[in-house]
């Protein structure tokens, strides 16, 4: 085979999807089996923070009416550990530690239903566009009493007509005549923590340009700026979620955030973070409802026997798991590039700081998606274990549910985060950023010699070759949506294949992270784990690539192409594992130990 053949993911290849799409990939990635000592601490003081403070107050932080006490008094708790800047520079009284620290306390934190979502506002999307994009004056200024607990931080960009599409936000900005302030006339809404908020960052247009788009630090008090009333929601019932109204409100000019221009920019890029660190959150909610699942199971009985027992309950057991440890594993995979992009970046320069925040824009949103609808998968199921009982008030089951159902709407619908992952990956694709031409080209070449390689003796090497062969599947389908719509404008129309290229790249993501994780750290639990997903996900991928090809051949070109993937899809029927089998000792070992193990 030439050096052109796309290589076995041991030894890395064209497609890996990391980060700023580098190539060959490379096949040591960070895990939680790499935790400092310090990170390791910074878990077990948020675990106990979570166990002794916020879990037994669930219900009183659910029924806060009007002035959020229990949850500004939890906020000032924990700034007091140092968890309301854990990545602030202790310059501006944070903590100073690593971004990878920070979401491992994320992670921990995602167990804390509604108390959560207002640590996270404040934590991430209310404090970070300062901390990324502030000036020196304005971090000095503010930053301290945001990390404090002093004052607590929010985000305003939705508004009544502009969700999703941000490009159509109305809230102007105008400067005054003496050029000491602008002044903001406006109206946004499902703002996060607005109803005990200090400090908002807002995202205006100048002079109603949409060209100019800026944010703004606003205080609470400014005159004409009113908060409205409470959002009455189905889930997250303690959180704060009121409208913004801007009449007027004069705001220094020096409380420009960034530049004139860049204020889109500003959000989108302060959202990559805050999608990142979603998917760290549902993973540790994940986990947590697992707990809740297996304690269930194992201590009702039925028909004389615990519930656990029924081959039913334990396949719905075993998925939760490979579930939620194959989400962590990409989602660490993720913080550790980012961790390395931030140790290079120079976060003084604005184009620099903007780049580093960028590269990572595709996982980011693929793991927003992935860690939402696996923490909305478990917390269905476990709503099902419990049977009638998870229906009622009496169990937390339904509150979890409930809670859950939020995230796959908020920072960017899933919707929106498949469309930015795949599209971002096609228009790299397009501008020659990943070879993806190149790589087709090899694949055919590949596909025609026809000759199948003998498998390495080496620990899950089918598994490498059933991802490689999924890599293999959307070079066919990308590769033939890119050659049938070449322009943007086009390819945005499409957005049932979208939806259909996007899954295929949440799949490989997942499933080459849990892979090289298992690789480097797995015992049999994670091996087991990786064989299930992987064959799940190649027969998904496949199945998806078929579904894209339909749409855009017909007659003999579609033959053509369904019998690539046949050939690409060869290594799936060769090597079937037996999922009752690996699903029975992945649940056993829940049963076993009675919590989530891994």
């Amino acid at each position: 085979m030439s050096a052109e053949k796309i290589n076995d993911i041991s030894a890395g290849g064209y497609f890996s999807i990391p980060g700023g799409l580098g190539f060959p990939v490379t096949t040591k990635i960070f895990t939680p089996e790499k935790f400092t000592e310090e990170q390791k601490m910074a878990v077990e003081t948020a675990k106990k923070f979570i166990e002794k403070d916020v879990l037994p107050k669930l219900a009183a932080i659910d029924e806060q009416k009007g002035d959020y006490g229990v949850t500004v008094g939890l906020l000032k708790k924990v700034a007091d550990m140092g968890f309301l800047g854990t990545d602030v520079a202790e310059e501006y009284g944070g903590s100073g530690l690593d971004f990878a620290t920070a979401m491992c306390v994320s992670e921990v934190f995602g167990a804390g239903g509604s108390w959560a979502v207002s640590w996270a506002a404040h934590s991430g999307i209310g404090t970070h566009p300062i901390l990324f994009f502030g000036t020196e004056a304005q971090k000095k200024k503010y930053l301290p009493k945001l990390v404090s607990g002093e004052w607590t931080g929010a985000f305003g960009a939705t508004e009544p007509e502009a969700g999703s599409d941000l490009y159509g936000a109305k809230t102007k900005a105008t400067l005054s005549p003496d050029g000491k302030s602008y002044i903001l006339n406006g109206n946004k809404t499902f703002i996060s923590n607005s109803g005990f908020a200090n400090l908002f960052v807002i995202l205006a247009k100048v002079d109603g340009d949409p060209k100019k788009s800026a944010c703004f630090i606003v205080e609470k008090g400014a005159p004409g700026f009113t908060v409205g009333k409470e959002e009455s929601k189905m889930g997250i019932s303690g959180s704060s979620t009121c409208p913004l109204n801007l009449v007027d409100v004069q705001v220094p000019a020096e409380n420009l955030l960034g530049e004139i221009g860049k204020g889109i920019h500003i959000i989108f890029n302060t959202l990559n973070i805050g999608r990142l660190k979603l998917g760290a959150m549902t993973t540790g909610s994940g986990k947590h409802v697992i707990n809740d699942a297996v304690k269930y199971a194992v201590e009702r009985k039925q028909f004389g026997i615990p519930v656990a027992q029924f081959g039913m309950i334990k396949e719905k057991l075993a998925n939760m798991v490979v579930g939620a440890w194959m989400t962590e594993s990409a989602v660490y995979r993720t913080a550790g590039m980012v961790e390395e992009k931030f140790k290079a970046t120079d976060f003084k320069d604005f184009a620099q700081t903007l780049d580093a925040l960028r590269e990572y824009e595709i996982e980011c949103a693929i793991l927003k998606v992935a860690g939402s609808e696996m923490f909305w998968y478990v917390a269905d199921e476990n709503v099902q274990v419990h049977g009638g009982y998870g229906y009622t008030k009496d169990y937390l089951a339904e509150r979890y549910l409930r809670d859950a159902r939020i995230n796959r709407i908020f920072e960017g619908t899933n919707e929106i985060n498949r469309l930015t992952a795949i599209l971002n990956m096609l228009e790299r694709a397009g501008k020659g950023k990943l070879p993806l031409a190149k790589a087709g080209a090899a694949l055919a070449a590949q596909l025609e010699e026809g000759s199948a390689e003998e498998l390495p003796d080496e620990k899950l090497a089918a598994q490498a070759e059933l991802v490689n062969g999924m890599k293999k599947m959307f070079f066919v389908a990308g590769g033939r949506v890119l050659e049938k719509f070449p322009v943007r404008e086009k390819i945005v129309a499409q957005q049932e294949i979208l939806r259909r290229l996007s899954d295929m790249l949440i799949l490989m993501y997942l499933a080459e992270s849990g892979l090289l994780r298992a690789k480097e750290h797995g015992g049999e639990i994670q091996e087991a784990i990786v064989k299930l997903y992987v064959q799940n996900a190649a027969m998904e991928t496949e199945k998806l690539a078929k579904e894209v090809l339909a749409y855009l051949e017909e007659g003999d070109m579609l033959k053509s192409y369904l019998g690539r993937l046949k050939r690409l899809a060869r290594p799936l029927a060769n090597n079937l594992v037996d999922p009752v089998s690996l699903q029975r000792k992945i649940a056993d070992k829940l049963i076993e130990t009675k919590k989530y193990f891994l």
